[in-house]
């Protein structure tokens, strides 16, 4: 699984044309100003896998949809960035829940996940995103699925 984690990693990086800096933020130049990605991979508070998974997802969802066509930034693009947003959200209302609501709230995160899915594939046939764009958020959603599905068993032991 780690191997997978590395790959996507990796496979981002080279969408994103970041160099392999480990340990400092990363720089990355956007239209605007200097934009900055934090590494997410050693999370200084050691939270869940799952956020940080999502927040990753978040973010490239983020800088890959900064230039997309004027005319779709209002409708799809906006619907997939408050999606990927949203599932955050799902998941830290989750996480300071317990029992019923706790499981609402992951179902809601599945839900996100699922509605993300369907975005980032229409965004991709309107070419608001390439189809490689949409596969690497295809394999993020496809990780957080499984760390969410985890969690959501985990929680039935109990």
């Amino acid at each position: 699984m780690e191997r997978d984690e590395n790959f996507l990693d990796a496979e981002i990086r080279e969408e994103l044309r970041i160099p392999e800096e480990s340990g400092q933020a990363l720089e990355l130049s956007v239209a605007r100003k200097p934009w900055r990605i934090g590494e997410f991979d050693t999370p200084r508070d050691k939270e869940m896998a799952v956020f940080t998974a999502s927040k990753k997802l978040a973010e490239y969802i983020f800088v890959i949809t900064e230039k997309s066509p004027k005319k779709l930034r209002w409708s799809i693009v906006a619907r997939l960035q408050n999606s990927s947003v949203e599932l955050i959200e799902h998941l830290y209302r989750a996480n300071y829940e317990r029992g019923d609501q706790r499981e609402v709230f992951q179902k809601q995160a599945m839900v996100s996940i699922n509605l993300i899915d369907f975005y980032s594939e229409t965004a991709k046939c309107k070419q608001a995103i390439t189809i490689r764009q949409m596969g690497i958020i295809a394999r993020q959603l496809y990780e957080i699925k499984k760390l969410l599905a985890g969690w959501m068993r985990s929680n039935k032991k109990y």
